[in-house]
């Protein structure tokens, strides 16, 4: 069937664009995480700095940053000037580039974990990747996995959060009912479940996998030591670690979960924040660990693994980090104004919170009187906030992320924009 859009007329509101999107596009978006996102319709027209702009001339402060890619905000300059200038050269040829060896330079400098790497254009492809060599070179399929941890949506690493003793099911429809056949799954923090499971299943392991700080489901920082114990006990076992810091590269600080915790794991996997915004992942290690593929014994590809116009993303953004001296402190600062008034807006509002921040990812979740998550509550306060020009994820669990583009004005704003928004709904305890 042939369908043409060329006598349609634009639709000039965020409804009917979102609902047309529905006609071509299935479900609306190109990511089932996306449609969580929406509640109330928003179709974007612009972005810049830390505000978006709807097609109806709506402008919001964005508190979730595109997931968080955005560390020095939208369309920065010193990011967009230089991959501008690198498509009028070519953005993909599928050879060989100048741009390989100072993206990657960059990333083995700033990262204390990894000497060489790979590039892929996603996390979920960054991560299945990773998994796979860590399976070659120990010669063990058995994975070890954390609840509430999100590795992508590959074929043996989405899971359910649910287990049945350590073993976690496949985790949508479609999934071979094996999927999760070679994956253990134990609780985030539980030091008991960790000792046990090593000791049940340390010589059968051949991988362990974690968030150092774990963001899909919440903001949960590893409680002190836990890392250390986690990376003893693979070391005893010869037991490949793996540092999934999607999330955390580059962003809680210049060298990641692994620099501010000091635990270095075997293999990380890194995307978002390096790439300013643009599909791009990487994983990597020492020299040693990545000889078989060196070597090509083990097996990565992608024909847009490692596209000009993406790394040339990565060089910049890292070269912008590199530069910024204070960057992290002034993030730091930044996170513990928005922590402090937040935290007094629902206080303000007598209403209880859960609040929970590393640097300058924060998880912010309203609690019913129980002291649960209040899942629907937290629904109706996005969609009010979002009237008044302040967005975050209707998903409790999913980070608020800051950027340099916020301002303590901005955060000042959006604290206000909470507190009025609870006031008026009687969100009393």
């Amino acid at each position: 069937m042939t369908h043409t859009t060329t006598d349609l007329e634009a639709p000039t509101t965020n409804k009917a664009a979102y609902e047309e999107l529905h006609t071509y596009v299935a479900g609306g978006v190109s990511s089932n995480m996306r449609a969580r996102g929406i509640v109330t319709p928003i179709v974007v027209e612009s972005a810049s700095g830390c505000r978006v702009r709807d097609i109806e001339g709506n402008e919001l402060i964005d508190m979730n940053m595109g997931y968080g890619p955005h560390l020095f905000g939208y369309a920065d300059r010193d990011v967009t000037d230089r991959v501008a200038e690198l498509l009028g050269r070519g953005h993909m040829t599928g050879l060989p580039h100048r741009l390989d060896r100072e993206a990657a330079a960059r990333v083995t400098e700033l990262v204390p974990g990894i000497e060489q790497l790979r590039f892929a254009n996603s996390g979920t492809e960054a991560l299945m990747s990773a998994v796979r060599l860590a399976r070659a070179v120990s010669g063990r399929p058995l994975l070890l996995t954390f609840q509430g941890h999100y590795h992508g949506w590959s074929e043996t690493l989405l899971r359910t959060q649910e287990t049945e003793g350590y073993r976690p099911r496949p985790g949508a429809p479609g999934m071979i009912p094996e999927a999760s056949a070679h994956t253990l799954q134990i609780p985030w923090n539980d030091t008991e479940a960790l000792e046990k499971v090593f000791a049940e299943h340390g010589d059968e392991l051949g991988a362990a996998i974690c968030e150092p700080v774990l963001g899909n489901a919440g903001v949960v920082p590893p409680e002190p030591g836990f890392l250390d114990l986690l990376r003893r006990r693979t070391r005893e076992r010869g037991v490949v670690l793996i540092f999934d810091e999607v999330i955390t590269g580059f962003r809680v600080s210049r060298g990641g979960g692994q620099e501010l915790y000091g635990v270095v794991p075997d293999l990380t996997v890194l995307s978002k924040a390096m790439g300013g915004g643009l599909p791009v992942a990487a994983f990597g290690g020492s020299r040693e660990i990545m000889r078989p593929l060196a070597e090509y014994e083990a097996f990565h590809a992608g024909v847009y693994s490692g596209n000009h116009a993406s790394l040339c993303a990565v060089a910049a953004t890292l070269d912008k980090i590199r530069s910024s001296a204070a960057l992290y402190t002034e993030l730091e600062g930044l996170g513990a104004h928005a922590e402090n008034r937040v935290g007094a807006a629902f206080a303000d509002a007598g209403r209880d919170v859960h609040l929970e921040r590393v640097g300058s990812v924060m998880s912010v979740a309203l609690l019913d009187s129980e002291g649960a998550v209040d899942h629907d509550g937290h629904r109706r306060l996005q969609t009010a906030c979002q009237a008044r020009g302040v967005y975050f994820h209707p998903v409790p669990e999913e980070p608020w992320f800051l950027s340099t583009a916020h301002t303590t004005g901005d955060i000042d704003t959006v604290a206000e924009t909470v507190r009025e928004c609870l006031a008026e709904q009687g969100h009393g305890r």
